[in-house]
């Protein structure tokens, strides 16, 4: 099958984000945003923890397809600190603490935060996010990735996500932050790694989400996935 037929339901899903997202990216930097701001930000995200590495590895245990699986596999690694295997890079959480420390969050305040319970959205629209990836079809599960790690495949979002990156910098300069390259790190590896994610997903769309039903669960998905944690605010 042509690659451009079997586009065009993905050409499908980009219509969607954009006419709910109406050009805006679905994860925007926070720059223009005060010191404490940002702070603040930080706080409502540690609050309750991470489930990152849940629905990450409730993809990885429902996907039959072997090849498939091998790739979640290392995309679990992604997520989860290639420091586990002996790479460079920490955790995704552990990332985000590095810039919740350079944001002046002590160790001892980022550990109470996740221990607590999560604020109320958070924690329906997290539990409907992990319900989604243990009882989906693991292509489903897997492609609903295309909202948030898919939208660096459009080459406008990913100039502009960059390009905030680096407003953001000199921002954090500005505002006298320490070790702004430590405080970034979250953010320049999503720039990064979420690419190779997102082609990873969308091929994963190409290859399997092939019968009206699995269009329609993915339809689905990509929509309440918009519409729940789009909302938020994920700073």
């Amino acid at each position: 099958m042509a690659k451009n037929h079997r586009d065009a339901f993905l050409n499908e899903l980009e219509k969607i984000r954009g006419e709910f997202l109406q050009g805006r990216a679905f994860r925007q930097s926070p720059s223009g945003k005060s010191l404490s701001e940002l702070a603040d930000a930080r706080r409502k995200r540690l609050r309750g923890g991470d489930n990152n590495h849940r629905f990450e590895g409730e993809r990885y245990l429902n996907c039959s397809a072997k090849s498939v699986r091998r790739l979640q596999l290392r995309k679990l690694i992604d997520e989860g600190g290639q420091t586990t295997v002996g790479g460079p890079t920490p955790s995704h959480p552990e990332l985000a603490r590095w810039e919740a420390s350079e944001l002046g969050i002590t160790p001892q305040e980022i550990a109470e935060l996740e221990k607590q319970d999560p604020l109320p959205q958070k924690l329906i629209v997290d539990g409907w996010w992990v319900h989604l990836m243990r009882t989906s079809h693991w292509a489903v599960a897997i492609g609903s990735s295309l909202v948030g790690e898919g939208e660096k495949r459009i080459p406008e979002i990913r100039r502009r996500l960059l390009q905030e990156i680096e407003t953001l910098r000199k921002e954090y300069q500005a505002m006298g932050i320490k070790n702004v390259e430590r405080a970034l790190a979250i953010r320049m590896e999503h720039a990064g790694i979420d690419v190779e994610h997102s082609e990873f997903g969308a091929n994963v769309v190409r290859e399997h989400v092939n019968t009206p039903e699995l269009k329609e669960a993915t339809r689905q998905a990509f929509i309440l996935t918009l519409q729940g944690r789009g909302t938020n605010e994920r700073f």
